[in-house]
């Protein structure tokens, strides 16, 4: 996210652009029902129960109605939150694959935006202290 608005602040990738990316990159995650089915931490019944409460409260997350009705933890919605942020793709990948910008522009850049950070990180630590 940091990177993408790096993008944005020099003028490499527009905001609208850079707001389609992240709904592209939000779309790759594997849904956490299928994932909470592949660890075996619900059931398909159980699946289909959420997903018909969540047609009826269509503000509540998946994996809160989940936890509401006992079917899994915090701790294992946790654990399924993380690893469906794994499988989720990158953003270098998503603005390639989705021609927004050129890889090697997209590398060259994120050296520039890495070298950029770590100039910062004396100055946050003089701030913070």
């Amino acid at each position: 996210m940091q990177f993408g608005m790096y993008l944005v602040d020099n003028g490499l990738l527009s905001t609208q652009a850079f707001y389609k990316a992240l709904k592209l990159q939000m779309r790759s995650r594997p849904p956490l029902g299928t994932m909470a089915i592949q660890t075996r931490k619900l059931t398909v019944k159980q699946m289909f129960v959420i997903l018909q409460e969540q047609c009826d409260t269509p503000n509540q997350m998946f994996g809160e109605i989940a936890v509401r009705l006992g079917y899994l933890t915090n701790d294992d919605l946790n654990l399924l939150l993380e690893e469906q942020s794994r499988h989720m793709a990158g953003l270098r990948d998503i603005l390639v694959e989705h021609n927004f910008m050129p890889a090697d522009v997209i590398d060259q850049q994120y050296a520039a935006y890495r070298r950029s950070t770590r100039q910062a990180e004396p100055e946050l630590e003089l701030a913070n202290a």
